[in-house]
């Protein structure tokens, strides 16, 4: 009997062991599922900032090239600016070189007037129309209004004001468009009878 009693107790201990083991297991088991559901949501929220990152990235390099764009054609329109105010006065100093009056070329000069003038032109001409203002690039990458080449986007506008018998102002602005928006640069210089 104490036999029985000492098996009994052996199996109650193997079952309790049993039952323990199986328990433990158990919470192996749903800790692993629990584990593994953590683990999908860590992924995912790793993508989400990862791809937050990557938009970040993308939008700085899409500046960057819109940015380089608009810097190049900033320094085309200094230089298109640059390049009206030394032909008006080359205008002036080819009169002067003539003998002539310095002012003798320059049209009727009034604020209210545009005018153009490329490096094919003797002096500025009115500009009746807006078109006429548009500069053209030729074969050979000079920008002129002669609209044989193709149309460049630039358009170049000369204002001459008098300021008295020996001055003008001149006031030289170059137009075009970039993404959408109207962009200027304008450039302003002054004539004077120095002679």
């Amino acid at each position: 009997m104490f036999l029985l009693k000492e098996k009994i107790i052996l199996n109650e201990k193997k079952i309790s062991q049993f039952s323990k083991n199986c328990w433990a297991n158990f919470k192996q088991v749903s800790n692993n599922k629990i584990r593994a559901g953590f683990t999908l949501i860590e992924v995912i929220a790793v993508l989400l900032i990862i791809s937050i990152g990557l938009l970040g990235i993308l939008s700085l390099i899409i500046q960057n090239i819109q940015s380089q764009s608009i810097n190049k054609s900033t320094l085309i329109a200094y230089q298109l600016a640059q390049e009206g105010a030394e032909l008006i006065r080359k205008t002036r100093d080819t009169q002067w070189n003539l003998g002539a009056d310095w002012d003798a070329y320059f049209p009727e000069v009034s604020t209210a007037n545009n005018y153009y003038m490329s490096y094919l032109d003797a002096h500025p001409s009115l500009a009746s129309s807006p078109d006429l203002t548009k500069l053209y690039q030729d074969n050979e990458g000079f920008y002129s209004h002669d609209p044989s080449g193709d149309f460049s986007g630039f358009s170049r506008t000369i204002k001459l004001t008098r300021l008295s018998e020996g001055s003008l102002y001149g006031k030289i602005t170059i137009a075009w468009q970039e993404y959408n928006r109207d962009m200027s640069y304008i450039l302003e210089t002054m004539l004077y009878d120095w002679r």
